[in-house]
């Protein structure tokens, strides 16, 4: 049977007149720009642990203890899920615009609710908004733009999505240090560092979202005849398959091992090497530009080994590096080998994008990625809290040991990874 390809442009195969061709290359260009600003807002997610240590400091007005302070981070993980759900179910129904707007709101105004607390007796203020209110807005964020670029540049799926996953991690990276100056600027009231960047964020998200739109009515095109001419599955469909089952657990293992370890980065590096505060802090920020170069080199690798060869390489690297970081002393090995994670780690969110909309098609791409996402989500739950409690009954090198080993067994996931439009 002869299906048909949705080409989200015309003058994707040359057709068009080239001032058409000129016009819609501007536009893509112009998405794109607006999906990275639109995104370093998000990335700052990562930045929570510089914002936990002052809010563990004995004398700030919180001086929360460990585990609460990595409350409002796993849950803002847990309940990013609802957002991808909810964003990739109405990117089918609703312009892109709208959604990430309302996603900008959502993100930004829980953190300036967060940053509306005073004290230890306020702390529920940091839980409802930035776990709450901004974890929602967070996936609802992170997944209109990932579906957006892909949609825009349609034969070049895994570096549509590096472009997205990449916005996201230089978040990270020039969030750290901003946080790092407003905490210490804060001290004695740290969660006022929220109010000052959920106020930049607003502008940045907002900014972004107002470029974003769908690319002109689809051109269907006969497609040639082969394995990938199958039918798109709709969310419902995709979840009666068991490889939707396998992705999400792959990406689990994947999300697993980066966050664990950025979720206890800053006292790690400080218990294993003797790095004071301060350095151990600037290596958080340093290591998001790893975590964001990891978004393109790995999409551009994925081209190259495939997308299921590239994930098995993404797990084994991971957890080689996190079991040899479970013997390290010295900063100039701890450095090396946790960038070397956060590679892996970044590139799991631009290669899953494309592997999702490999297995199961492009036409509800952002449907039934946005369902895997619970993967991150449960990863950004268990992981943080498994570490943290390996750590504490035993020590960081053992929580690295045993997450390294855990990683290294999950690479052998991939290999059973068959797209079901190939059957």
């Amino acid at each position: 049977m002869q299906s048909a390809i949705l080409i989200p442009h015309p003058g994707l195969d040359g057709a068009a007149p080239p001032r058409r061709r000129r016009r819609i290359g501007r536009r893509r260009g112009l998405v794109a720009a607006a999906v990275v600003l639109n995104q370093l807002a998000y990335g700052a997610i990562y930045s929570w642990s510089i914002l936990s240590a002052g809010l563990q400091n004995p004398d700030s007005s919180f001086a929360l203890g460990r585990g609460e302070a990595g409350l409002p981070f796993a849950t803002a993980h847990a309940l990013v899920f609802l957002g991808t759900v909810l964003g990739g179910l109405l990117m089918s129904k609703r312009p892109p615009r709208g959604i990430a707007l309302l996603a900008g709101l959502l993100y930004s105004g829980g953190l300036l609710l967060a940053g509306c607390a005073h004290g230890r007796a306020d702390f529920w203020l940091v839980l409802l908004g930035y776990g709450v209110v901004s974890g929602v807005g967070l996936g609802l964020g992170y997944i209109v733009p990932t579906t957006l670029l892909q949609r825009w540049f349609p034969g070049h799926r895994a570096l549509a999505a590096a472009v997205a996953a990449g916005g996201f991690g230089l978040g990270s990276v020039l969030s750290a240090p901003l946080a790092r100056l407003l905490v210490a600027h804060f001290a004695a009231d740290p969660a006022r560092a929220l109010l000052v960047l959920g106020g930049i964020f607003l502008v940045t998200t907002l900014t972004g979202a107002a470029f974003f739109r769908n690319p002109p009515r689809p051109l269907a095109i006969p497609a040639q005849q082969g394995p990938l001419a199958a039918r798109d599955y709709r969310p419902a469909q995709a979840l009666r398959t068991r490889q939707w089952y396998l992705l999400t657990l792959i990406l689990f293992f994947n999300t697993a091992a980066g966050i664990s370890m950025l979720s206890v980065l800053a006292p790690a590096a400080r218990n294993l090497t003797g790095l004071s505060p301060t350095a151990a802090a600037a290596v958080t920020g340093a290591l998001g530009v790893f975590n964001t170069v990891g978004r393109p080199m790995w999409a551009w690798l994925s081209g190259r080994t495939g997308l299921t060869g590239a994930f098995m390489l993404m797990l084994a690297s991971q957890g080689i590096c996190l079991i040899a970081l479970s013997q390290v002393s010295t900063p100039g090995l701890f450095l090396p080998l946790a960038a070397l994670v956060c590679l892996s780690f970044g590139g799991g969110f631009a290669t899953m994008p494309a592997m999702a909309s490999e297995f199961f098609g492009l036409t509800h791409a952002g449907g039934v990625y946005g369902l895997m996402l619970i993967g991150w989500s449960l990863a950004g739950i268990a992981g943080p809290l498994a570490v943290s409690e390996l750590a504490a009954r035993s020590s960081y090198g053992t929580a690295f040991l045993v997450l390294g080993t855990v990683t290294v067994a999950a690479a052998l996931l991939p290999r059973f990874a068959r797209s079901p439009r190939r059957c």
